[in-house]
């Protein structure tokens, strides 16, 4: 293993792009466990589009391993008359044997300081409805219930409304809340690949 344990078991965070391999293993074994997947021999595809410049927040247990992850991504949209850069969480995990401890309450809370100090206009992303509360208590998230994200404009896109995903959002910058009601009944193009989402 070519990183340290936590013994402190503090939220840390790196870009993932710069990830080493090793971490970008410990990822991919956290996601098998908690979708329980089988474990892949081969270097599995990577968790986020390298386009997508994510940001890695994660918390080790004592021996190294990754029990808790939560990722901002961030790109360029165009929403009407103009260009907005917008950031969400993706990815959020927790080892099921780690569960109970708040563990990610505290990356999704790290990460959306982040994303409150970055120079992001509107903060983006959706999750099942049952865990939009979670998204509520530890960072403020609101759902936008008049709001339908789209992957794209292609036919085979993905889609909140589609998917029974609630859309949470905030307006982020003075020129995002400028034209607030251009985001109020509005259905939002992410102009990502088909089969990627937020």
């Amino acid at each position: 293993m070519t990183f340290a344990p936590n013994p402190t078991m503090a939220v840390e965070v790196i870009a993932y792009n710069r990830a080493s391999r090793a971490l970008r293993k410990e990822f991919d074994l956290l996601q098998c466990r908690v979708y329980a997947e089988p474990e892949q021999d081969a270097d599995p595809a990577p968790l986020h589009d390298p386009a997508l410049d994510a940001l890695s927040f994660y918390i080790c247990a004592d021996d190294g391993r990754v029990i808790s992850y939560t990722a901002v991504v961030s790109k360029t949209i165009r929403h009407g008359m103009h260009t907005f850069s917008i950031t969400g969480l993706s990815h959020v995990m927790t080892d099921p044997a780690y569960r109970g401890r708040h563990l990610g309450l505290r990356t999704v809370a790290a990460a959306t300081r982040c994303i409150e100090r970055s120079s992001a206009d509107i903060g983006l992303f959706t999750c099942d409805p049952p865990l939009a509360q979670f998204y509520e208590r530890a960072g403020a998230w609101p759902v936008v219930p008049d709001v339908v994200l789209i992957g794209s404009r292609d036919e085979e896109a993905l889609s909140s409304a589609t998917l029974k995903k609630v859309v949470l959002m905030r307006l982020l910058s003075t020129k995002a809340r400028g034209v607030g009601s251009s985001f109020t009944n509005a259905t939002i193009d992410l102009d990502l690949p088909v089969g990627q989402f937020l």
